[in-house]
């Protein structure tokens, strides 16, 4: 594996593009409890935003991967962290997966509690390590912005699909 993945300008429209489902805000978290009813080894949350708003609903989540940032400025509402959670920094620049944030996210989901990520840098590409990294039947839900969010159910194609993606970058 490489020590770090860069973004190429080329594969930035292509990553626009969801991964899973796309949800309005205003049936996502509906369709999350009704994903939960089927086996689900995982529940995983990139962004502040999804992160706070699977708090607010008391959905539990496993792993949560914030960096106290909306749109890449410091105006994320407050998260109130579950008490007994697990605290991992990582620094992560912007367009780039660290080999730090990586680690970071397979160690986190090796572990039996809760943990969140507090990434120093950016957490927008956090979602392709989670899906390669979350065993099968894991959901990852991550922000599109001005849209709603992204619902990934984890399978092998999809683990596939976005290890291909991966392949692209530098």
């Amino acid at each position: 594996m490489h020590t770090t993945y860069h973004l190429p300008q080329n594969l930035r429209k292509e990553l626009k593009k969801p991964i899973g489902t796309l949800y309005k805000d205003d049936i996502l978290l509906d369709q999350i409890r009704a994903e939960l009813k089927q086996p689900t080894e995982k529940v995983i949350a990139i962004g502040d935003i999804t992160t706070k708003n699977l708090l607010d609903a008391n959905i539990a989540f496993d792993l949560a991967v914030i960096d106290k940032k909306t749109r890449r400025k410091y105006n994320a509402p407050a998260i109130d962290l579950p008490a007994n959670c697990k605290l991992i920094s990582v620094h992560n620049p912007p367009a780039t997966i660290t080999e730090e944030l990586f680690s970071s996210i397979k160690q986190a989901l090796l572990q039996k509690m809760t943990t969140v990520i507090i990434v120093d840098g950016e957490e927008d590409l956090a979602a392709l390590p989670a899906v390669i990294l979350a065993p099968v039947t894991s959901i990852v839900i991550y922000g599109q912005p001005d849209e709603g969010a992204i619902l990934v159910r984890v399978n092998s194609l999809v683990k596939q699909k976005v290890q291909k993606l991966l392949s692209y970058f530098i």
